[in-house]
């Protein structure tokens, strides 16, 4: 059985501002973040772990790094866990998109897979969710007793989600808080299992 931590990054500005937060708003954690990473690490020892694989992008690495201080853990990067990429819309207000645009919106605020029609040189969710597959595909052949953390995003946390559990609809998926932890495991046949979703410092999180 493979274990995978799915683990999305603190707090940026971005996020505080409540602007689209893609793979172009490659910005650091800000205070509230590295609080958040920091409370993550004295609450979940990662220290047993058999790998901790980020994204490149600024946010969830320096989040990985707060995380595995003290572990002796090397980090690996990955593209496939980068954020989406939301185009000309990165960085973005949401709040004056959702306005100009509100059929590509769901009622908690979240883009639609529609939003691709208005949105240049953005990704599509379901090239998202390709790559999410395929990264989890490969983790699955890492054999019993592997525990994986995996530093992310918060679409792409929610894609994990969607991918793991065959979700049909992703606005059914609510994002996890910043430095939310979500669990699953893979058995040898390739059978994938959720065990908890968007769980913060103060939870458990061996269960």
């Amino acid at each position: 059985m493979v274990e995978l931590y799915i683990i999305r990054h603190g707090e940026t500005d971005t996020n505080k501002e409540k602007r689209i937060n893609g793979n172009s708003t490659n910005l650091p954690l800000n205070e509230k973040g590295r609080q958040q990473a920091q409370e993550l690490h004295d609450e979940f020892d990662l220290s047993g772990f058999d790998a901790v694989i980020s994204s490149p992008l600024k946010r969830a690495y320096e989040t990985a790094q707060i995380v595995t201080a003290g572990t002796g853990l090397e980090i690996k990067t990955d593209d496939r866990l980068r954020e989406a990429d939301y185009g000309s819309w990165d960085g973005e207000s949401e709040a004056e998109l959702s306005v100009k645009y509100p059929e590509v919106f769901d009622k908690r605020g979240y883009l639609l897979p529609g939003f691709i029609e208005y949105a240049e040189d953005a990704e599509s969710y379901e090239e998202v969710y390709a790559r999410i597959d395929q990264l989890v595909t490969e983790l699955s052949q890492l054999g019993d007793d592997k525990k994986v953390a995996l530093v992310c995003h918060g679409f792409i946390s929610r894609a994990f989600m969607k991918v793991m559990v065959d979700v049909k609809d992703i606005s059914q998926i609510i994002q996890p808080r910043n430095c939310g932890v979500s669990k699953y495991e893979i058995d040898s046949k390739g059978n994938r299992y959720l065990l908890y979703y968007g769980r913060t410092a103060n939870m458990d999180f061996e269960q």
